[in-house]
C-alpha cells in the first residue's frame, strides 16, 4: 500500500493520463502518430524523473507546469505537443484515481479475506456459550460465535458500501480548465469531443461521466467515510479482544508466539499489543475522514481541495490496510478459553440467568411485574451481599409456588437461553457467500483485477 501512494507512482499516474490523451489525439488525427508514439514512449517515471520536476516547481510553485516543462526538457523535439488542452485538474484527479483503484484493488481481497477468518471463527464457535454484555455488566447468555458474526457481517456492509462507492469513483476527468471542455473542442474538434473522451476512457479503462465532475468532491469524502468506518469498526474489534483478554475476565486472547513479549518490566503480562492499536488508528481515521467532508470549494473549482485529498486519502488507505491485515492474523489465531467463559457465565450462582429465571416465573404465575420485582430483588441481593443466585431461587417459598425444581434448573441453564444465536451465525454465512458474488463481479466490473497485497 506505501508502494502505491508515493511521489513516483503519483507522478506515474499523471503522465498515464497525459500518455492516453496523446494516444486519442494520435487515433484522431490531432498529433502525428510518430510525435504521439514517442510522447507515449517517455509517459514513465525513468524518462520523466521526480527530482527533475521538483526542480522545476521551485521556479515555477505549479505542479503541473513544472510537468510540463520537466517534459520538454526531457523529450524536446515531441514536447511541445505534451499536454495539449488538458488542465491541472483533469491530470491531479484522474492520477488520484488510477491510485486510489490500485488501493481498492489490494485492499478488497484483504477485507475478503479478514471476513473469510470472521466467518470460519463464528462458525467454529456458533455454539460456545458467553455473557453477552450490556454497558459492561453480564446481561444474558449469547455464543461466542454470534458476537463473531457481527464482527463479520459489519465487514460484509463495509463491503457493500465499498463496491456502491467505486462505481462513483472510477471516473475520468477530462473537462479542461471551467469544466466546459472548451479547450479540448478547440483542439480535437467539437464533432469528436464525445468520441475523443471515450478513446480517454477506454485506455485508462474510466467511465465518461455526463458532465464536469472537478466540484464532484464528494466522491472522495465518501470513499474517505467508508474507510473511517471500516477502520471504526477494527477499533471497536480491537477494543474487544483487550477487554476480553483481561486478567479478570480471560475469555479470549490475541495469539502468543515467538515474536511477542510481555513487558518491558511485568514478566506476567500479556498485552493485546496489536488490537489495542486500531482504536487509536480509527481515532486518526475520522479526522481524516472529517476533514474530507468539510471540503467546500468556490465557483467552478479552487485547489483548496488538494491538500486535505491529497494528506487523508493516503493515509486512510495505510491505517486501513494495516488494521486489516493485522485482525486477519489475530483473530486468525485467536485464543478462545471456553472453560473460563462458562466460569464466568456461572459466577454468584449464574446471575447472568436471571431474565429467564423471570420470565419463566411471569409465564407460570401470569404476573410478570410480581416476578420481575422478585428476581430483581434477589438478583441485587446476591450481587451486594453475596451468595449463591441458584440455591436462593430454588429455595425461594414463593418462587416454588409456580415453579418445580427441574423447572428452576432449566431455566438456571445458559445452554438453553441463547435463542436465535446459532440460527443467525448460519444466516450471517449463507447471506455473505451471496453477497460476495455480486460484490467480486461488480468489482471486477468498476477496478479490473483484484490482487493480494502479500
Amino acid at each position: 500500500m506505501r508502494a502505491v501512494w508515493t511521489e513516483e507512482s503519483m507522478l506515474q499516474g499523471w503522465l498515464d493520463l497525459e500518455a492516453a490523451v496523446t494516444w486519442a489525439q494520435g487515433e484522431l488525427g490531432v498529433v502525428p502518430k510518430g510525435v504521439a508514439n514517442k510522447i507515449i514512449r517517455n509517459c514513465n517515471t525513468e524518462t520523466i524523473k521526480v527530482e527533475k520536476l521538483a526542480a522545476w516547481y521551485k521556479k515555477t510553485g505549479h505542479v503541473i507546469v513544472s510537468l510540463v516543462k520537466t517534459f520538454r526538457d526531457a523529450v524536446p523535439d515531441a514536447g511541445e505537443r505534451f499536454h495539449l488542452g488538458v488542465t491541472t485538474q483533469d491530470v491531479l484527479d484522474t492520477g488520484f484515481t488510477l491510485q486510489i483503484r490500485e488501493s481498492l484493488q489490494i485492499l478488497i481481497p484483504e477485507l475478503f479475506k479478514l471476513e473469510n477468518t470472521l466467518l470460519a471463527l463464528a462458525y467454529k464457535h456458533r455454539k460456545t456459550v458467553i455473557a453477552g454484555r450490556s454497558e459492561g455488566q453480564q446481561g444474558a447468555p449469547i455464543t461466542f460465535g454470534f458476537k463473531v458474526a457481527v464482527m463479520a457481517d459489519t465487514i460484509g456492509a463495509h463491503l457493500s458500501r465499498l463496491e456502491e462507492c467505486s462505481q462513483r469513483l472510477m471516473i475520468l476527468t477530462l473537462f479542461g480548465a471551467l469544466g466546459a471542455q472548451s479547450s479540448y473542442c478547440l483542439v480535437v474538434g467539437k464533432n469528436q469531443m464525445d468520441r475523443f473522451a471515450r478513446l480517454v476512457g477506454k485506455r485508462l479503462d474510466l467511465t465518461v461521466p455526463p458532465i464536469c465532475p472537478h466540484k464532484r468532491t464528494d466522491r472522495f469524502a465518501e470513499l474517505g467515510h467508508i474507510l473511517a468506518m471500516v477502520c471504526t469498526t477494527l477499533g471497536e474489534m480491537g477494543m474487544e479482544i483487550r477487554d476480553l483478554q483481561r486478567t479478570e475476565v480471560g475469555e479470549a486472547a490475541e495469539p502468543w508466539g515467538d515474536a511477542q513479549f510481555s513487558s518491558s518490566t511485568l514478566p506476567q503480562k500479556q498485552n493485546p499489543e496489536v488490537a489495542e492499536w486500531w482504536t487509536g488508528l480509527a481515532r486518526l481515521a475520522r479526522g481524516f475522514s472529517s476533514a474530507l467532508t468539510e471540503i467546500q470549494t468556490q465557483h467552478e473549482r479552487d485547489i483548496s481541495r488538494v491538500a486535505p485529498e491529497f494528506h487523508a486519502i493516503p493515509n486512510l488507505f495505510m491505517h486501513t490496510a494495516s488494521a486489516v491485515e493485522q485482525a486477519t492474523r489475530i483473530f486468525g489465531g485467536l485464543q478462545v478459553h471456553k472453560q473460563r467463559m462458562r466460569e464466568n457465565l456461572m459466577d454468584c450462582g449464574g446471575l447472568i440467568m436471571a431474565e429467564s429465571v423471570m420470565l419463566g416465573l411471569a409465564e407460570k404465575s401470569k404476573r410478570k411485574v410480581w416476578a420481575h420485582q422478585l428476581v430483581h430483588d434477589i438478583a441485587i441481593e446476591v450481587a451486594t451481599k453475596g451468595g449463591n443466585f441458584a440455591e436462593v431461587i430454588g429455595s425461594h417459598v414463593e418462587i416454588k409456588k409456580h415453579l418445580k425444581p427441574k423447572e428452576v434448573q432449566a431455566l438456571l441453564r445458559p445452554d438453553h437461553y441463547i435463542g436465535t444465536a446459532v440460527e443467525q451465525v448460519d444466516t450471517v454465512r449463507a447471506n455473505a457467500r451471496k453477497r460476495r458474488a455480486v460484490n467480486i463481479k461488480s468489482f471486477r466490473k468498476s477496478l479490473g483485477t483484484l490482487r493480494s497485497s502479500r
